[in-house]
């Protein structure tokens, strides 16, 4: 529900490849508005064409914020990013400009945007570099096995793939005790927010995607990751392209397309799924539908 005196943000969520930046952008030039990121690999500076982001001129003056915020070495987490993302949009508001959120990490939208407080959760470099130490000799999948044992719902919600949140995770139960879902605390977010799910019909989005994915590869994106390996073993590898170049380095050329085409696909269908079952009040709109868009941000707007 939208209240009188608070600061109204305006969320541009959804799959990769559906157009989400074009429309951010198309509503900061309507509505005076600065883009606030919201993907969890476009913070990592150096990692640019396998993660999409938007050069000088595509942003046509806009500024966007949380982009290029971390080294690909860094271990940036959740609550790192709701802090700076808050922050972010306290200051694009207090400035006069209407902070649009856009991105497709639908844990950071959601987390943001539910109101959950990570300021307290607990931190230590000796445990995790230890967790790190044993996810490299045991694997990731003994990690999240473990994870498992002691906090499922956790285990549920991370892949066995993303050892950077396992570890995370058992980092804060072993910490504290408890399971990261009670350690993280709710509270209402100091903002109102209009969240537009941007959709596309399937067929129409894999068409997208395999050209959004031919083109980066046209774009050099083998000689960036090649000029990143030394962040192998980081979370940011794990980056879709990124990932499947380093370990498919004499995979052929058209067959190492198709693969991250593939990949990307699937992404796209995980994400899909988390902003249907993502628990906040949210609109679902067509892409194509600009005027639709327009006239539910003026409709927010006006509230």
């Amino acid at each position: 529900m939208v209240q009188a005196n608070r600061i109204k943000a305006v969320a541009i969520v959804g799959c990769t490849a559906v157009g989400k930046s074009a429309i951010a952008l198309d509503l900061a030039k309507k509505f005076d508005g600065e883009l606030i990121g919201a993907d969890s690999m476009q913070i990592y500076r150096g990692f640019d064409i396998g993660t999409g982001k938007l050069t000088k001129e595509e942003c046509r003056g806009i500024t966007h914020k949380l982009i290029d915020v971390a080294d690909g070495d860094d271990d940036f987490s959740v609550g790192e990013y709701v802090e700076l993302a808050k922050n972010a949009i306290t200051d694009t508001a207090k400035s006069g400009k209407l902070p649009i959120i856009v991105g497709g990490t639908g844990m950071y939208v959601y987390s943001l945007l539910s109101g959950c407080d990570f300021a307290g959760t607990s931190k230590n470099d000796a445990v995790r570099v230890a967790l790190k130490t044993a996810g490299h000799f045991l694997g990731g999948k003994t990690l999240h096995d473990i994870l498992s044992e002691v906090d499922s719902s956790a285990a549920q919600k991370i892949s066995p793939n993303d050892v950077k949140r396992v570890i995370r995770a058992l980092e804060i139960f072993y910490l504290t005790g408890a399971p990261k879902s009670l350690v993280a605390t709710q509270s209402e977010p100091p903002f109102d927010a209009l969240t537009i799910v941007v959709t596309l019909p399937r067929e129409l989005l894999y068409e997208r995607i395999n050209a959004r994915v031919k083109s980066m590869f046209e774009c050099g994106l083998i000689d960036e990751v090649n000029g990143l390996k030394q962040y192998v073993g980081c979370g940011a590898m794990q980056a879709l392209g990124y990932k499947q170049i380093i370990e498919n380095p004499d995979m052929p050329y058209d067959e190492l397309v198709a693969l991250v085409s593939q990949k990307t696909r699937n992404y796209a269908k995980r994400q899909m799924t988390y902003f249907n079952n993502m628990k906040l009040d949210k609109v679902f709109i067509d892409a194509r539908d600009t005027d639709k868009i327009e006239r539910a941000v003026t409709e927010f707007l006006e509230k």
